[in-house]
């Protein structure tokens, strides 16, 4: 269960008709994010002004499509991080429940990639969710619980195979 997560199409479809969607190149971030001018050097104030203007191309999908969200999202590295955090800037979750603030959230963009690169997607939302949600009784682990668990309860309720039992479900839970 836990492979197919993320698999459903129910979270590619939805569009946003005030952005612009145009052909996305596979070295388009590299290029959008940085001025011929900038070197990237960790830390160097100017990986923090790429992060935003990257970011803030994915959210307008100016040069990308949905599909290509989750890639830049889910890089492990110093600048993908930035590049997530800004993007998720453009979110409010505050007075949501985890529910309400994934389905807005993965209504911007296509969810896709290994296991490992949406779970850090997921990461970077549980962390949000939480700065926009202080004083809720959770901590980011259970924010990030919870989003896996309703991610899999969705999967397999649109699955095509048997529903999972509630047995399993804590099983898999508690890991």
């Amino acid at each position: 269960y836990i492979s197919s997560w993320f698999s459903l199409p129910c979270f590619y479809l939805s569009i946003r008709p005030s952005r612009p969607v145009s052909e996305s190149h596979p070295e388009v971030a590299e290029r959008l994010a940085v001025d011929s001018t900038e070197t990237l050097a960790n830390g160097n104030k100017s990986d923090l002004q790429a992060a935003k203007r990257l970011a803030k191309r994915l959210y307008s999908l100016d040069g990308f499509k949905k599909s290509d969200v989750a890639r830049h999202l889910s890089k492990n590295n110093d600048f993908g991080h930035m590049v997530a955090e800004e993007y998720l800037s453009y979110f409010n979750f505050s007075g949501m429940m985890v529910d309400q603030a994934l389905r807005v959230f993965l209504r911007e963009f296509a969810l896709m990639g290994e296991t490992q690169e949406r779970e850090r997607v997921l990461s970077h939302f549980s962390k949000k969710y939480l700065q926009c949600n202080p004083n809720t009784i959770l901590n980011e682990d259970s924010v990030h619980t919870l989003t896996c668990a309703l991610m899999l309860l969705n999967t397999d309720l649109h699955g095509h195979v048997r529903w999972i039992l509630f047995s399993e479900l804590f099983s898999t839970l508690r890991g």
